[in-house]
C-alpha cells in the first residue's frame, strides 16, 4: 500500500514506467529467477535515463563500464549493482532521491538511484564529464579539485563507450 502512495505522487509517465519495472522484473527476482539479461538491463537503464532527463546512453555507458551490464556485480570495495553504489552512498541518497530506503540488490532501485545521482551531479556541476568525475571520486572532490589524474580515464573511458551507444554501437 505505501509503494501505491508513493506511486501517486509521481507523474503518470512514471507511474505507468515503474508499474512496467515492477511486473517485468521484480517477480521475476523474487522468485530467484535468473539475473536481466543485457537487454533488459538496457530496457530497465533507458528508463531510468529517461526518468530522469538524462541522455540513455550516458547512463548506459556508465553501468556498461562500472558493471557490464551485470545487477549482481559486487565491487572489491563493496559497490553493488548493475550502477555500482556503495552502500553508504545508498544510506543517504535512496531517502533523498527515491523517497525510500534503497535495496541495492533490486535492479529498478539501482538503475533508479544511479540516474538520479548523475542527474544531482550535472544539476550542480554543469557539464556531464564533471558529473561523470563526481560519481567516481565524490562531488567535494571535484568541488575543490576538478577532475583528479586517477579519474581521467574513468572519464574518458565512459565518454567513449557514450559516443559508440550514440553511434548505435552496443555490446551483445
Amino acid at each position: 500500500m505505501a509503494r501505491l502512495i508513493r506511486l501517486l505522487r509521481l507523474p503518470i509517465l512514471a507511474v505507468v514506467a515503474a508499474a512496467s519495472l515492477a511486473l517485468t522484473t521484480q517477480p521475476a527476482l523474487a522468485r530467484g529467477q535468473a539475473p536481466l539479461s543485457h537487454q533488459q538491463a538496457r530496457r530497465l537503464l533507458v528508463l531510468a535515463a529517461r526518468h530522469h532527463h538524462l541522455n540513455p546512453n550516458f547512463v548506459l555507458a556508465v553501468s556498461y563500464w562500472e558493471s557490464g551490464w551485470n545487477q549482481k556485480a559486487i565491487s572489491r570495495t563493496g559497490a553493488v549493482g548493475l550502477m555500482q553504489i556503495e552502500p553508504y552512498t545508498a544510506a543517504w541518497a535512496g531517502p533523498r532521491f527515491l523517497h525510500h530506503r534503497a535495496d541495492l540488490r533490486n535492479p529498478v532501485d539501482n538503475a533508479e538511484l544511479g540516474a538520479a545521482l548523475l542527474r544531482d551531479y550535472l544539476d550542480r556541476l554543469h557539464d556531464p564529464k564533471l558529473a561523470l568525475a563526481a560519481y567516481y571520486q565524490g562531488l567535494r572532490g571535484v568541488q575543490l579539485h576538478g577532475i583528479y589524474p586517477s579519474s581521467r580515464a574513468y572519464v574518458d573511458g565512459i565518454w567513449r563507450l557514450r559516443n559508440r551507444f550514440q553511434a548505435g554501437h552496443y555490446p551483445a
